[in-house]
C-alpha cells in the first residue's frame, strides 16, 4: 500500500515537473523581442571632470539592446522602465518610424536627465527595463 502510494507520488511529481518544463518552453517561443546590455553612463565623462556641464556633457543616458527574435519586423513596441523608484512606460515607433527585422538587433539611447528628470549631481541611477 506504501509503495503504491510512493510511486502514485514519484509519477504524478515528475509529471508537474515535465508540464512545467513544456510551459516554459511554450513561453519563450511565443516572444517576439529581447531586451539586454542595459547600460547607465554620463554622456562625455571626460568632458564632464574637466569642463562640467557644458554642452550637456554630465547629462545621464541609458542604452539597451532590442533583438527581434520573431519571424514578422517589428515597426513598434512599448517597454517599462524603472528608474531608481520611478516607472516610466518609452513607447517607440508611434511618433517616428522604426523597423527592425526578424533576427535583427537595434540599439535605443535614452537621456534619462531631460526625459525623466534625473539631476546631473545624483549618483549613478539604478535602470532596470521590463518588457511588457
Amino acid at each position: 500500500m506504501i509503495i503504491t502510494l510512493m510511486k502514485t507520488f514519484i509519477i504524478f511529481t515528475t509529471s508537474i515537473f515535465f508540464l512545467d518544463l513544456n510551459h516554459n518552453k511554450l513561453v519563450a517561443k511565443t516572444m517576439t523581442f529581447e531586451i539586454s546590455k542595459p547600460k547607465v553612463f554620463k554622456r562625455n565623462k571626460g568632458s564632464c571632470k574637466r569642463l562640467g556641464n557644458i554642452y550637456d556633457a554630465c547629462h545621464w543616458m541609458a542604452r539597451f539592446v532590442v533583438t527581434n527574435k520573431g519571424n514578422r519586423k517589428i515597426t513598434n513596441f512599448c517597454t517599462i522602465m524603472k528608474v531608481d523608484k520611478k516607472t516610466f512606460e518609452l513607447c517607440y515607433g508611434q511618433n517616428k518610424k522604426i523597423k527592425i527585422s526578424s533576427n535583427e538587433k537595434k540599439t535605443f539611447l535614452i537621456n534619462l536627465t531631460s526625459l525623466l528628470q534625473v539631476p546631473i549631481d545624483a549618483e549613478k541611477p539604478i535602470v532596470r527595463i521590463i518588457s511588457k
